[in-house]
């Protein structure tokens, strides 16, 4: 599975991004800090599944996940997030999961299993 993570937070990200790599489901994880970078990754790139914190300097994450839904219908959203308050609002725009900081990996495993 192809992934991407995007966390404007630098130290989130690298924390996160251990853990993702360490999932054996994900073959290949590309990670961002702003949302033009990983927009225009995905725009010349297919992915699988697309990590988001929902809360993001350049663009709120739901913002963000219908931009990737528009460039790659196919591609699944999982937000990552340090607050359970936007969980309805993610779903709405079709999330296949929603994971509260810090992430755990059985957790994500857990997860993609699922999906």
């Amino acid at each position: 599975m192809k992934a991407v993570y995007i966390d404007d937070d630098a130290i989130s990200l690298e924390m996160g991004a251990t853990i993702l790599n360490n999932i054996d489901m994900i073959s290949e994880l590309h990670t961002f800090q702003t949302a033009n970078e990983l927009i225009e990754y995905i725009s010349n790139e297919s992915i699988d599944i697309a990590f988001l914190d929902i809360i993001l300097e350049d663009i709120d994450g739901i913002s963000l996940a219908m931009e990737v839904k528009r460039l790659q219908p196919k591609c699944k959203v999982v937000f990552i997030s340090s607050s359970r308050d936007f969980a309805l609002e993610a779903f709405q725009v079709y999330a296949s999961g929603y994971l509260v900081k810090p992430i755990v990996e059985s957790e994500v495993a857990r997860l993609l299993m699922n999906i």
